[in-house]
């Protein structure tokens, strides 16, 4: 059976309720765009993740880029999940997870 967790080496990527798991292409993604932002020397005060999944790209921008990061994840289970790993990671003071679906007055529909 394969792992429900991928290691980095600075975090940890929990994916067990996730239909989207860790694959290739978003670690190159996450890689490509983190590190040109850092060699171009782009900064942005904060940095919008819509469609978070687990949380991989907002980890891996956070581990580059010195910027509050908020995701948005319409999946209740990948939603949880993602959270998880935010508050995991070293980042967590600046990485926020708001389901989409969640006002200030609670859950709407099935989220």
């Amino acid at each position: 059976m394969a792992n429900t967790f991928f290691k980095f080496k600075q975090f940890t990527v929990h994916q067990e309720h996730c239909a989207m798991k860790v694959c290739t292409d978003a670690c190159i993604q996450g890689a490509f765009t983190a590190q040109y932002l850092a060699d171009n020397d782009i900064t942005a005060p904060a940095i919008l993740d819509l469609g978070a999944g687990t949380g991989l790209l907002s980890l891996m921008l956070a581990q580059q880029v010195d910027a509050e990061i908020t995701a948005v994840e319409l999946d209740a289970g990948a939603a949880h999940q993602a959270i998880q790993n935010f508050e995991e990671s070293p980042w967590a003071n600046r990485l926020t997870l708001t389901p989409a679906g969640y006002t200030k007055t609670g859950w709407v529909g099935e989220v």
